[in-house]
C-alpha cells in the first residue's frame, strides 16, 4: 500500500530529472536513500494525494448542492481504499481496478505538471537550476564552458592535457564527473620545474577536430570558464576571466 501512494511521488522525481533542459547535461537525481531523495518523492506524493482529495471533496460538494447521485459506486479511490476489505476480507476485483486507474492517472498527471512547471520560469530559476546542477549550474545557464582538463597520462614533456569546448559532461548522483566529452580539443603537456615553475608545452597536430571522451579514473583535474557563442559557425566565444574549478577535483592548474 505504501508502494502505491508513493507512485505519485516517483513520478514528480521523473518529471523535475527528465525535462530534456541541457543540451550538453542531464542532471542525475540524488541517491535513493538519501534525505533529498526521500524528500522530494513523499513531498510530491503529499502534494499529488492533496490535489487529488480536494478534487473528489468538491465533486462530493456539489453533489450535496445538487442533489445528483454518486454512480455505484462510488467514484472516490481513497473512500474505495478504506473499505476495500468486507467484512469476509475480501475485496472486490472492480473497486481495485477503478483504484490502480485512476493512481495511474494521477501518475501520468504528476508528471506531464511537473513537466511543465519545471519548462516554466520558475522552472528555470536560480534557484531551481542550482539545486538540480550545484555548481554545474553557472556552465548549464550560459551555453557550455571552455575547458582546461589535466589527465592522468604522462609523456616525455610531462602532464597530458586538453584543452576544448565542453561538449558533453556525465555528473554522478554526488555531482562528480563521471565523464566528458571535449570538442575542438587542443592537446598540451605540463611540468613542474625544478625551480617549481610550471612549463606548459602545446602539442601539434594536423587535425583541428579532435574530439576527446575522458572518464572519471582519466581526470586528474579541470579548469573550465562558461562562454557565450558569438557565431556558432566559427565558433567565436565570450570567455569569462575568472575561469571556475570544479570543486571537486580540486583547484584549477594551467
Amino acid at each position: 500500500m505504501a508502494l502505491f501512494l508513493l507512485a505519485p511521488g516517483f513520478a514528480f522525481v521523473a518529471g523535475v530529472y527528465a525535462t530534456g533542459r541541457s543540451a550538453i547535461h542531464e542532471a542525475s537525481p540524488p541517491p535513493p536513500n538519501s534525505i533529498m531523495a526521500l524528500a522530494m518523492v513523499t513531498g510530491g506524493s503529499l502534494v499529488a494525494h492533496t490535489f487529488a482529495a480536494a478534487v473528489f471533496l468538491l465533486g462530493h460538494v456539489l453533489n450535496s448542492w445538487t442533489r445528483w447521485s454518486w454512480p455505484a459506486p462510488d467514484p472516490n479511490p481513497y473512500y474505495q481504499a478504506m473499505h476495500l476489505a468486507g467484512g469476509d476480507g475480501t475485496a472486490t476485483s472492480a473497486s481495485f481496478a477503478w483504484i490502480l486507474l485512476l493512481l495511474t492517472l494521477l501518475c501520468v498527471g504528476t508528471f506531464l505538471a511537473t513537466r511543465g512547471v519545471m519548462s516554466s520560469p520558475i522552472g528555470r530559476s536560480e534557484r531551481v537550476g542550482s539545486a538540480l546542477y550545484g555548481w554545474f549550474w553557472q556552465i548549464e545557464k550560459t551555453q557550455g564552458a571552455y575547458a582546461y582538463v589535466l589527465t592522468q597520462f604522462e609523456n616525455d614533456h610531462g602532464t597530458v592535457g586538453y584543452q576544448g569546448l565542453l561538449e558533453y559532461v556525465t555528473l554522478d548522483a554526488e555531482k562528480q564527473i563521471s565523464s566528458l566529452v571535449l570538442a575542438h580539443a587542443e592537446p598540451f603537456s605540463l611540468a613542474i620545474l625544478e625551480d617549481r615553475k610550471v612549463q606548459r608545452t602545446a602539442t601539434p597536430r594536423a587535425d583541428r577536430k579532435l574530439r576527446v571522451l575522458l572518464t572519471k579514473s582519466e581526470i586528474k583535474n579541470i579548469v573550465y570558464a562558461p562562454l557565450v557563442f558569438e557565431d556558432e559557425a566559427d565558433l567565436e566565444v565570450e570567455i569569462d576571466e575568472h575561469p571556475a574549478s570544479d570543486p571537486l577535483l580540486g583547484d584549477g592548474t594551467d
